[in-house]
């Protein structure tokens, strides 16, 4: 029974690696995918593309418009943190601009918290599968105007802190940043026993939109978002799951990372769109993102990162010490010599060479995601930084 809860454990950590959408159009690419090569940058022609029609949010905090390096970068607000229960009891966790009081102050998680608890139990004390962000938690909203809303989707057997440096970024640029755990497919129920009756994972996303907008008395998110702007992120089957929600009344657009779309999706939404794709990813093949956004309607852009994997948009090649990845801490558990070498290359999969390090593909992605988000807001007048970027090793196309 020990042998056979260790296999699972191990299963288990590396499906929350590898999201799959589900989907016909989504492959698992059992070869050895070959070395990827260091791309040039191709540049877009200049686009004059108008902005959606939003109503643009006031700012104060900056004079004059971001370039694409700064971007990349921290934004203008320190980031509060804090965690809500949805009507169907999971739980969604926000991010949002706060004051200099959560300066100086961090957030951690540990993946053995989203096993189920007997499982959990296998993993060492000392194992090393923290992983941290600059963020408080329950500090205080920045006052003023409310900011624009981002719905962020999980992949399969993800929970919703996987992507917590892309979140917090987000929130660090002006945005409330909310994401809720998926039971339909979240790493602890799909790991142990089915949910219920689980909501689709769209309506997970609806539900603690209406959070936000119902937060009247609030400590926290009283008068934080403005849910009149709203627009959608989702990593793997994320993706899928917000490709297929981007047609609700009110969405202003949508970023797809690492995902695509089903092919029986007879047509597009109607609504800006960025897909983000790794040249390395084995679990949804950049081909997949690449037919997505064929289809997609105007205005559409496709970057591909080369020399990465499909993590690359969570923070699972940077759980620990930096240096970990999910496969290590199997091996701390003492159950390594049960992986798979196919599973074993899926956990790893965007961690190891010739996949450059996370830490450094992040300003690309975060450049791109925050460039498309300020556009469609209407806080930019047009999409800077989406068209040209000095981070290495970006194919941009757009139409």
């Amino acid at each position: 029974m020990h042998r056979r809860l260790s296999v699972l454990i191990i299963l288990a950590i590396i499906a929350a690696s590898c999201g799959s959408g589900g989907s016909s159009s989504t492959e698992i690419d059992t070869t050895t995918a070959a070395p990827a090569t260091t791309a040039p940058i191709t540049t877009a022609p200049p686009t004059t593309t108008a902005a959606p029609t939003t109503t643009a949010l006031p700012t104060t905090t900056t004079t004059a418009p971001p370039t694409p390096d700064e971007l990349a970068g921290d934004g203008p607000y320190e980031v509060g943190v804090t965690t809500r229960t949805l009507p169907t009891g999971n739980l969604v966790e926000i991010y949002y601009p706060s004051t200099d009081v959560a300066a100086g102050r961090s957030e951690e998680y540990r993946v053995r918290d989203f096993l189920p608890a007997l499982i959990a139990k296998l993993i060492p004390a000392d194992a090393l599968d923290t992983f941290a962000v600059e963020a408080a938690r329950d500090a205080p909203a920045s006052p003023g105007e409310p900011f624009p809303v981002v719905l962020f989707s999980h992949g399969f057997s993800g929970f919703r802190l996987q992507s917590t440096a892309l979140l917090r970024h987000l929130a660090s640029w002006g945005m409330v940043v909310a994401s809720p755990d998926h039971p339909s497919r979240d790493l602890n129920h799909t790991l142990g026993e089915a949910s219920e009756d689980a909501p689709d994972a769209a309506d997970d996303l609806r539900a603690s939109l209406a959070v936000l907008g119902d937060s009247l008395g609030d400590p926290v998110l009283d008068n934080l978002a403005d849910t009149s702007l709203v627009a959608l992120g989702g990593h793997s089957a994320g993706g899928f799951t917000i490709v297929s929600m981007a047609s609700d009344d009110g969405i202003a657009g949508y970023v797809s990372y690492a995902s695509g779309a089903g092919e029986d999706l007879l047509q597009m939404p109607d609504a800006p769109s960025l897909f983000i794709a790794a040249s390395g990813d084995t679990v949804v093949l950049p081909d997949v993102t690449a037919s997505a956004f064929e289809r997609a309607p105007s205005s559409s852009w496709m970057w591909t990162l080369d020399q990465t994997g499909h993590l690359a948009f969570s923070d699972l090649c940077a759980v620990g010490d930096g240096d970990s990845t999910l496969i290590d801490l199997a091996e701390a558990a003492g159950i390594g010599d049960f992986i798979p070498d196919d599973f074993r290359r899926l956990g790893t999969d965007g961690c190891e060479p010739p996949n450059r390090p996370v830490e450094e593909v992040w300003p690309a992605i975060f450049q791109a995601s925050t460039s498309f988000y300020r556009w469609v807001f209407g806080i930019d007048a047009e999409p800077l930084g989406l068209d040209s970027t000095s981070v290495e090793s970006v194919t941009i196309a757009t139409h």
